[in-house]
C-alpha cells in the first residue's frame, strides 16, 4: 500500500467536448467500470439528474442496477455549467464543493447532495475507482493509537497507510511551545484585512478576530528553527516517498490559527470535509497536513476529528460526512506539543471550542511533482479554478484549515 495515489498528469488534460463524453466516453466508461459503480451507487438513493452545458443538456438516471444517459432535460434537480467548468470537472481540477466555494454553483432547483452523489458515480467511472459500500473497509477501533517520538519509521508508515492519520505525543515542549505563542502578538500586527495572508472571524460579542496568519513562520523564528529541526522534518520521511517543503518559499511554509470561542462571522472552524474536496485528488494525493498543539485541545477547545480509512473512501469531499457512511469519526484529543499528522484525503474537521481557545500551526509536507515540466500550467489553473475562495491562501492545495 502506498500514499502516493496520483493516476494524472496536468500536461495530458484536454478540453471536453460535451457531445463525445456523453455520446461515447461516458457510456463507454460506465460500462467499463459497473463492477465499482453498482455496489455503492445502490445505497445512495439516485435521483435522476441534469448537466446543462451552455444550452445543451444530458440526464443521468438509475435504472435496473446501472447507469442511463440520454439527451435533454427531465423534471428534476440540474447543475448549469460553462463548457469550461464542465471539462475542469470532468478532468478533476474541480467539484461541486469548488463551485460552491467560489459561488458558482447554479442549480435552480437546489439538490448539491444530488450532484454529490453523482460526482461519486463520474469519478468511479472516470478513475476506476470504487464507490464506497457499507462494510468495504473494517476498521478495528482496537487498533487505532498514537504514537510517541521513539516510535519506528516503519510502525508509523504502516499505521498512516492504513488509517490516514498519525498523533505523535511530545514532539516539542512546552516551553518550545510558550515561546512559539509568545510569536503570535508580534506577528499579528503584520495582518490586515486586505491581507490575502489573513482570515478573520466575528464572535457573537461583535469582536472581530484575527484567525489565521499565513507565513507565520516569517515572524517567529522559533518556529522556523523548530520545523527545520531533524525530529520535525523526519515527518516529510514516514510515508518513505519523496514528501518534502521544497515547493513552499521560507515565510511562507506555517500558517498559525487561532480559535476564538462563539464564532457566528467568517471562516474559522471548517466542518467536515477532505483537502482535496476543490478537486486534483488524482493529480496531488497524498500529501501530509501536519498540525502543530501549541495550545492542547479537546472536545471543550476545538480539537480535531478525523474518519480513520476515508482516505481509501470515494465517498463525499465536504460539507458534511456522507449520510450512512459506515466509517466512524474518532476525536483526537492532544497536549501542548503533540503533533496530528493526517493525508490530503482524509476526512476531517474541528470543533468549536467552547470553554478556552486553541492555538495551532499547520504546515505541510507534497510530493515531487509526478509532472515536472507542468508546473508553471498547474499553478495557472489552481489560480484560474479557485479563485475567489479562501482556500487560495491555504498551506497546501485544497487544504481548508482546521
Amino acid at each position: 500500500m502506498s500514499v502516493d495515489i496520483r493516476t494524472r498528469r496536468d500536461s495530458d488534460q484536454a478540453p471536453v467536448d460535451p457531445q463525445l463524453f456523453f455520446g461515447e466516453t461516458l457510456p463507454a466508461q460506465l460500462d467499463a467500470h459497473q463492477a465499482l459503480i453498482e455496489p455503492g451507487a445502490r445505497s445512495l438513493g439516485l435521483r435522476t439528474f441534469a448537466l446543462e452545458i451552455e444550452g445543451e443538456a444530458w440526464t443521468l438516471a438509475w435504472r435496473d442496477g446501472r447507469v442511463d444517459v440520454s439527451s435533454g432535460i427531465t423534471p428534476g434537480p440540474r447543475a448549469r455549467l460553462s463548457v469550461e467548468q464542465f471539462s475542469d470537472l470532468v478532468n478533476d481540477q474541480s467539484t461541486p464543493i469548488a463551485l460552491m466555494s467560489n459561488n458558482l454553483l447554479d442549480m435552480p432547483e437546489g439538490g448539491l447532495p444530488d450532484f454529490l452523489n453523482w460526482w461519486l458515480v463520474l469519478r468511479s467511472a472516470l478513475d476506476a475507482r470504487r464507490i464506497h459500500a457499507q462494510g468495504d473497509l473494517k476498521i478495528e477501533k482496537a487498533l487505532l493509537r498514537s504514537f510517541s517520538p521513539e516510535d519506528s519509521d516503519e510502525l508509523m508508515r504502516e499505521y498512516l497507510e492504513q488509517f490516514g492519520y498519525l498523533h505523535i505525543k511530545g514532539l516539542f515542549s512546552a516551553e518550545e511551545m510558550a515561546a512559539v505563542e509568545s510569536d503570535f502578538s508580534v506577528a499579528a500586527p503584520h495582518f490586515e484585512k486586505s491581507d490575502p495572508r489573513a482570515w478573520f472571524a466575528q464572535t457573537h460579542d461583535g469582536v472581530e478576530h484575527l484567525v489565521r496568519m499565513e507565513g507565520f513562520d516569517r515572524y517567529s523564528s522559533t518556529c522556523t528553527e523548530l520545523i527545520d529541526e531533524a525530529r520535525f522534518q523526519r515527518i516529510g520521511t514516514i510515508p518513505g516517498l519523496d514528501h518534502s517543503q521544497g515547493t513552499r518559499k521560507p515565510g511562507t511554509r506555517v500558517g498559525a490559527l487561532v480559535k476564538p470561542i462563539g464564532v457566528v462571522r467568517g471562516i474559522s472552524d471548517v466542518p467536515w470535509h477532505k483537502d482535496c474536496s476543490l478537486g486534483r485528488h488524482s493529480y496531488e494525493c497524498s500529501n501530509l497536513t501536519v498540525g502543530i498543539s501549541v495550545t492542547g485541545a479537546n472536545a471543550a477547545s476545538g480539537q480535531l476529528r478525523v474518519v480513520p480509512g476515508s482516505h481509501r473512501a470515494l465517498v463525499w469531499p465536504a460539507p458534511c460526512l456522507q449520510p450512512g457512511l459506515d466509517l466512524e469519526p474518532l476525536d483526537l484529543p492532544t497536549q501542548t506539543g503533540d503533533v496530528t499528522v493526517h493525508l490530503s484525503c482524509t476526512q476531517h474537521m474541528a470543533q468549536p471550542p467552547v470553554e478556552r481557545e486553541r492555538k495551532v500551526l499547520y504546515t505541510g509536507f507534497g510530493q515531487s511533482p509526478v509532472d515536472p515540466e507542468a508546473t508553471e500550467f498547474q499553478r495557472h489553473r489552481l489560480q484560474e479554478v479557485r479563485s475567489k475562495t479562501h482556500t487560495s491562501v491555504s498551506q497546501e492545495p485544497g487544504h481548508l484549515g482546521d
